[in-house]
């Protein structure tokens, strides 16, 4: 009877000290354990891809050149990145990129289809991570919004355009306007112009999406740029080619620190933001993934938002955030935006669909 219970003791013990192994896992790795395990890559190589210009800038200063020097690993960055370069890479055979930035809602639909690595969470960071930052095959760098920009010597105070419904009153705000050549800002902008509130607009439906196209072609014949390129809308505004754009807010923030007469309009604003992402077959994938959990930790990631107007992805760097920007990031303003549903974005080629529905209404 006696050995049972010494048994059934040590059983027991055994269990506790696995349960506890898990757990502490399961977070991902501590800074000392990420620190610890990257040694080994002193001297090595690690291939990183980004968008360039002043968003690759960023994270050069706040994640790349850091990095590197703390753990001795020569960076060497690339640029652009895209999910169409990812997948020919990976069919080819020929994977170069270790690493790439890139917008989190495509992740996850990229992975299911074998282009990316999933991300081990037993060593990147996970429980502290704001809403769908991390997914199956991506984990969050930056927040970030795709706001409405305008210049202050054409719409002057008290009136001025407020939210991003003034972006469809042509009468009101007459000028050239410029968007994003692309489907899934303007769509939920279509849908809060029609008057659905930010929490109803996910999840789509067919009836919603007929209703903001329908929408859009109000505004068609009002857009003199549709733009492909973060940098562009920035310098469309700074060239007055055009009085009013969508754009992402660091862009213009940018800008709006050089002197140009810059307004950001966060009511309405969408809220989202890019990932990390493994490459399939990466040639430095386990650096890659303790790049990953590195960048994800919260004394790191409240970097970018020294250096661009983005806001971190993990809810402990929030408070460490300094400098200039504190104050005027989409982390600061979420209650008045509408968050991207990633995870409707990617399943079931939802993306793949509404760009097919994009580019045939542009053709109309």
């Amino acid at each position: 009877m006696v050995k049972h219970i010494k048994l059934f003791f040590y059983f027991g013990l055994s269990l506790v000290f696995i349960l506890s192994a898990v757990t502490v896992n399961a977070g991902g790795l501590s800074s000392e354990q990420v620190a610890q395990r990257l040694k080994k890559f002193k001297g090595k190589e690690l291939v990183a891809v980004s968008w360039g210009g002043s968003y690759q800038k960023a994270q050069r200063m706040a994640y790349l050149e850091p990095f590197a020097k703390q753990f001795g690993i020569k960076v060497i960055e690339d640029s652009p990145a895209g999910a169409s370069r990812i997948m020919t890479m990976v069919k080819s055979g020929n994977v170069t990129w270790d690493v790439v930035a890139g917008s989190s809602f495509y992740a996850d639909d990229l992975g299911s289809q074998g282009y990316l690595e999933p991300i081990d969470y037993s060593i990147v960071i996970k429980d502290d991570m704001i809403g769908k930052f991390a997914g199956k095959y991506h984990i969050g760098t930056d927040i970030y919004s795709t706001v409405m920009a305008y210049r202050t010597d054409v719409y002057k105070e008290p009136n001025a355009p407020t939210s991003l419904t003034d972006f469809w009153d042509v009468k009101k705000f007459p000028g050239r306007r410029s968007i994003q050549d692309d489907v899934m800002d303007n769509v939920t902008w279509a849908l809060l112009a029609l008057g659905y509130r930010r929490d109803h607009i996910y999840p789509l439906t067919d009836e919603k999406v007929e209703k903001a196209f329908a929408k859009l072609d109000e505004l068609k014949p009002h857009i003199s740029v549709w733009w492909k390129a973060g940098a562009q809308p920035a310098q469309l505004l700074t060239d007055k080619e055009v009085v009013m754009a969508s754009a992402w807010n660091g862009r213009v923030q940018t800008i709006k620190d050089e002197g140009v007469p810059i307004k950001i309009v966060w009511n309405g604003a969408t809220l989202q933001g890019d990932s990390w992402m493994i490459p399939k077959g990466a040639p430095h994938k386990e650096l890659a993934m303790l790049f990953a959990a590195w960048q994800a930790l919260p004394e790191n990631n409240c970097r970018i938002s020294s250096y661009i107007s983005y806001g971190p992805t993990n809810k402990k760097a929030i408070p460490k955030v300094s400098g200039k920007y504190k104050g005027s990031l989409p982390t600061d303003f979420t209650e008045i935006q509408v968050h991207t549903d990633f995870e409707w974005w990617s399943k079931d080629k939802n993306y793949t669909r509404m760009k097919t529905l994009w580019t045939e209404w542009k053709l109309k």
